[in-house]
């Protein structure tokens, strides 16, 4: 009888290790999984203005997945912007007059979405220019 009554106590005592082990691990990969969720990632966004850096450009920005290039930008710099187009990058403004308007590539490829349609991935590389609109 007390061997059983030890197997019996022995029993217990490693399924409570087991059981806290368990909550531990899954304590844990909850933990990380939220933790994934919330990681910012981070973009650089250079601005030129014929052909010369503006103050204090490149700009790392912070965005969370899912963000939209023009909402990061409005989020952390000086943007205005006219039906999702930018018109003025840190008091720096389009010259419809030179026909020089905001044009952007993404990580050296001209967009071909506008910046309120452009999903960041983390490393992005985003240039802004001001320069002439050269048409077809």
């Amino acid at each position: 009888m007390k061997k059983f009554a030890l197997l019996a106590l022995t029993a217990l005592a490693l399924t409570g290790c087991a059981t806290n082990n368990q909550s531990a691990t899954e304590s844990s990969s909850s933990s990380s999984a939220s933790s994934s969720q919330v990681v910012e990632s981070n973009i650089t966004v250079s601005v030129t203005q014929d052909g010369k850096a503006i103050e204090n450009s490149p700009f790392e920005l912070s965005f969370k997945e899912g963000d939209k290039l023009l909402d990061v930008m409005k989020a952390q710099m000086d943007i205005k912007e006219e039906n999702g187009l930018v018109t003025s990058i840190n008091g720096v403004e389009q010259q419809p007059d030179e026909q020089k308007y905001w044009l952007f590539d993404v990580n050296g490829q001209m967009s071909d979405k506008g910046a309120q349609d452009v999903e960041l991935k983390d490393g992005d590389k985003i240039d802004w220019k001001l320069e002439a609109y050269q048409g077809e």
